[in-house]
């Protein structure tokens, strides 16, 4: 009787199971989830996945740690591997695996003519306005993995199972690709439902339009030294095409007064305190009587800003204590209004487009010559001091100062130096891509201890080890085109 009962219960979940998979379908996928992508979420996911959402994708951020140290805007105070470019290798693979997959996927739900049209699609913006935002974004993301290894998967990425081992396109090809898609994609947007979950530009497609002319702009100057005749050519075209304006125009991702989405410096603030403001950043702004230092830098304990050299470690470091922002020690922590629990990040600003203007002018791309680089530097300068809050007067006399008052003999220094200046706890890894093509401002280089070739600072970072492991066919090709797997390998427009 016992193994009868058991045989009808066995028998009975038979059934089921078997009128389940009729009925409900495949039991693994959720009745309750719609197969549809929500598109806005998805530009949301890739906005806060490079703005380091909870102090996630430290090295993968915009405004990471290992950028601003790349830069010399920070110093470490305890733990100082990155600083001395002991960490050589750098995974970028989640890039691919979630901001890029996640905007390709937009592109594919706005492009697919049995999607297009789906509420869970258009309830997020036009067609067009989301797939122009989508690809801008794509492109400013391969930017900076092409700038920190150089040639990379591009053309096979994203390929799902039809290619686990895609080959690497060189840098060259990837900056003409690119430049060409950011023309396009800013001309894609078409005027029709505008984009919501944008947490970028509210969904102003005029500064979406801005931004990828902007970045245009900052590709073509990146190839002054190996092809400036193409430089100058694409530089025209991103300056026809409307860069930004003003300070209305930056690219500012908006943290929150909230943990789930708050600043990565205020995060690492909360107990742990690994950066202090470089030497070299204070001695730059005290030099110039900035008034930026104040806003950059929180007083010591003796009311005075000091730095904390960069690349400083093992019992040098005991001659500093960077206490906390409650108990300042005698070097200065970041200043708070740059490291607020809400406090902004701009990974693109109009100060640095005017900058880049102000070099081209200096160079010939642009009519005007030094007259016309003087007056985009000052504008530059004006719009980082008001940026930080700097009043009209204080600029005013700021740029009175022979220190800082445009010198045509000295362009380059002075334009490179105040657009490092300008950048601070932006976009680090495109500092330290601006000092890799021209030399300035002068950082410290080579820096004393570290275990980079030469000391020296890095020219690229190296590739993952999965790479290595999972594809070595194409990383042997890449190495074998561009050069060792090294810290010391120049990229393509590295020529300085």
């Amino acid at each position: 009787m016992k193994k009868s009962y058991i045989s009808k219960i066995i028998t009975g979940a038979g059934i089921i199971i078997l009128a389940s998979c009729k009925v409900g379908g495949d039991v693994n996928i959720n009745p309750n989830q719609s197969p549809n992508a929500q598109t806005g979420y998805l530009l949301t996911s890739a906005l806060q996945y490079i703005g380091g959402i909870n102090g996630a994708g430290a090295t993968t951020n915009i405004n990471s740690f290992a950028g601003n140290l790349y830069s010399q805007y920070l110093a470490e105070t305890f733990y100082t591997s990155e600083s001395q470019f002991s960490l050589k290798q750098y995974d970028y693979q989640g890039y691919y695996t979630g901001p890029l997959q996640d905007l390709k996927t937009l592109i594919q739900f706005n492009t697919d003519p049995a999607k297009k049209n789906l509420l869970s699609t258009t309830k997020f913006g036009s067609n067009n306005n989301q797939i122009a935002a989508a690809r801008i974004l794509t492109d400013f993301i391969y930017l900076t993995i092409t700038d920190r290894w150089g040639d990379i998967p591009y053309s096979q990425a994203l390929s799902g199972v039809a290619n686990f081992t895609p080959a690497f396109d060189a840098q060259k090809d990837i900056y003409t690709a690119l430049m060409k898609d950011l023309d396009a994609a800013q001309a894609q947007f078409d005027g029709g439902a505008a984009l919501s979950s944008d947490i970028l530009f509210q969904g102003d497609a005029t500064k979406w339009k801005h931004w990828a002319n902007s970045l245009h702009a900052v590709m073509a100057l990146r190839l002054s030294k190996v092809d400036p005749a193409t430089g100058k050519t694409e530089y025209a075209k991103a300056v026809a095409g409307g860069l930004m304006t003003s300070n209305d125009d930056n690219a500012t991702y908006t943290y929150l007064a909230a943990q789930t989405n708050e600043n990565p410096y205020f995060t690492n603030y909360r107990s742990r305190y690994d950066y202090a403001v470089s030497t070299l950043v204070v001695n730059t702004l005290s030099g110039l009587n900035d008034p930026r230092l104040p806003v950059y830098a929180a007083p010591t304990a003796s009311k005075t800003y000091v730095g904390l050299p960069y690349g400083t470690f093992g019992s040098a470091l005991g001659n500093y204590n960077k206490g906390t922002r409650a108990k300042p020690g005698n070097v200065s922590l970041i200043g708070l209004a740059v490291s607020g629990q809400g406090s902004p990040t701009i990974w693109t600003s109009y100060a640095q487009v005017m900058f880049t203007q102000a070099e081209a002018a200096h160079l010939g791309w642009i009519s005007g010559g030094d007259a016309t680089a003087a007056d985009f530097y000052t504008k530059g300068v004006t719009a980082s001091l008001e940026q930080n809050g700097i009043s009209d007067a204080d600029a005013a006399t700021y740029l009175a100062q022979a220190s800082v008052k445009f010198v045509a003999a000295n362009a380059l220094e002075q334009i490179l130096t105040q657009k490092w200046i300008a950048a601070f706890l932006g976009d680090g890894w495109e500092s330290w891509a601006e000092y890799r093509r021209t030399g300035l401002p002068k950082l410290l280089d080579p820096v004393p201890g570290s275990l980079s070739p030469g000391q020296k600072i890095p020219r690229r970072q190296q590739y993952p080890q999965t790479e290595h492991d999972l594809n070595l066919t194409n990383y042997n090709a890449v190495i074998a085109r561009q050069g060792p797997d090294a810290q010391d390998t120049r990229m393509y427009w590295d020529k300085n």
